[in-house]
């Protein structure tokens, strides 16, 4: 009997030890969990490092996450160049460091570390992965430490499309900058400690990354593609070049012909709408290009239906068209044109001179203004008034006005005997253009109200 007592005394105590077992593992559980939670907690709530943190070296306590990538990116942008024979330079990088993602990590890992709670200096380690910033960089390395003067500088060859010519590469002794940046870059990444960079000039010489030779398919395919120039009809005249080196953002080289490219006729068409809305407009005349004040033709360019048209000319070799918001500005390539220096008036049509005359335009103290016009009418027997510089009025009757600049205009000037020549520079015009009276007819008769006129010297 005693026995069994005995045996049932030491079940009771082992069923008394287990049930505390469980309570104490449960109880350490709760905890853990709990640690775990609160900590889960603090890790994706952190909105600022603790103090006493530092990412590579660098004290980010209490800053947020774009304020300490800040920080860390600016204090690790800071080199000496060292060179052999030379003074120690100092050069401000401009490298941005791909660090967010690893930063956010040490962030949150530093708002549950032990070491960061009980006011310990703790420092994280984040590889600094460049991510942009070789091209300036490499600027301001060589303004740190330049070329020598007289330095040849290496080349990349070309293809000249406009001339047609392919230019070849040029090997120079100039110091390839851009490979130093990346140096630098690569060692910084591989130990956020490097600071200073030893130069060896003679081995950073700047090679060729573009060769004739490598050029030699694609140059032949210029030769087929892109040896003439494409027209754009428009409303200034004369139909508008892309010349084949502005073509060639259009028209892409590939080993299986050519590609066409949308970006770069955006390119050209947003190019072409802004010298349409300019106080001045490049145009070619009979005398070659000139730069005109563009008194008549600030239009609104369509800027995608244009470069819809430039890939449809590029495409068939056919003019294209600028299009306003109106639609295609285009005069046939018809236009006056004025040329004071030669006193002479032409009429271009569809590309072609069809009319040509002497004249005589304003002299001292009323010059004939130089510019982009329009015939803003036509008129039979008018009478042109006026002022004298002696102060007496005048009235001229003409039978064929055309006026395209406020008072100024094309007419029949009865009262001359000659034309042409220096004739304005002592007995010129108030300002219009005085024209033989048969000339003035027959041009009056040829023109439409809204003809484009160009006047220069």
């Amino acid at each position: 009997m005693r026995s069994n007592n005995v045996v049932q005394e030491l079940a009771d105590k082992k069923t008394g030890v287990s049930k505390r077992v469980k309570i104490i593992i449960a109880i350490a559980a709760i905890i853990v969990i709990g640690t775990c939670a609160f900590g889960g907690y603090r890790y994706s709530n952190a909105s600022t490092f603790a103090k006493g943190v530092r990412i590579d070296g660098v004290d980010v306590s209490g800053l947020n996450l774009e304020d300490a990538i800040d920080k860390v990116t600016a204090e690790n942008n800071s080199f000496t160049i060292a060179e052999d024979g030379h003074e120690t330079k100092e050069v401000k990088t401009s490298f941005t460091y791909d660090i967010k993602a690893s930063m956010r990590v040490k962030m949150g890992l530093a708002s549950i570390d032990p070491r960061v709670i009980f006011c310990k200096n703790v420092n994280y380690d984040v590889t600094l992965k460049k991510k942009s910033g070789i091209e300036k960089s490499a600027d301001a390395i060589g303004a740190a430490v330049p070329d020598a003067q007289g330095v040849k500088y290496t080349e990349d060859a070309y293809i000249d499309y406009n001339s047609m010519t392919l230019v070849p590469e040029v090997q120079g002794d100039s110091v390839d900058f851009k490979k130093i940046a990346k140096e630098i870059a690569d060692k910084k990444a591989a130990d956020y400690k490097f600071t200073k960079y030893k130069m060896d000039r003679k081995k950073l010489i700047s090679e060729p990354k573009v060769t004739a030779d490598s050029l030699k398919d694609e140059f032949e395919f210029a030769k087929q593609y892109l040896s003439k120039p494409i027209y754009l009809n428009n409303i200034t005249g004369t139909p508008y070049e892309i010349e084949p080196n502005a073509l060639a953002k259009v028209i892409l080289y590939s080993k299986t012909g050519p590609k066409y490219s949308q970006t770069g006729a955006q390119e050209i068409a947003k190019e072409i709408a802004d010298k349409y809305a300019g106080s001045s407009l490049k145009v070619k005349t009979l005398a070659g290009y000139k730069i005109l004040g563009n008194h008549a033709l600030k239009i609104n360019v369509n800027v995608d239906k244009t470069a819809e048209s430039i890939l449809n000319a590029a495409k068939s070799g056919e003019a294209g068209s600028i299009v306003t918001d109106q639609g295609a500005a285009s005069a046939g390539g018809s236009h006056i044109e004025i040329n004071l220096s030669g006193q002479s008036v032409r009429y271009v049509k569809n590309g072609n001179v069809v009319f040509t005359s002497s004249m005589v335009s304003g002299g001292p103290g009323h010059r004939t203004r130089t510019g982009i016009f329009k015939i803003n009418a036509k008129q039979r027997n008018a009478t042109l008034k006026g002022r004298n510089d002696d102060g007496t009025d005048y009235e001229s009757p003409v039978s064929y006005w055309m006026p395209f600049d406020g008072g100024n205009g094309l007419h029949d000037a009865p009262w001359r005997g000659a034309f042409g020549g220096g004739i304005y520079l002592s007995g010129g015009s108030h300002g219009c253009v005085n024209m033989p009276p048969a000339m003035a007819a027959q041009l009056y008769n040829m023109i439409p109200v809204g003809t484009i006129v160009y006047v220069y010297s």
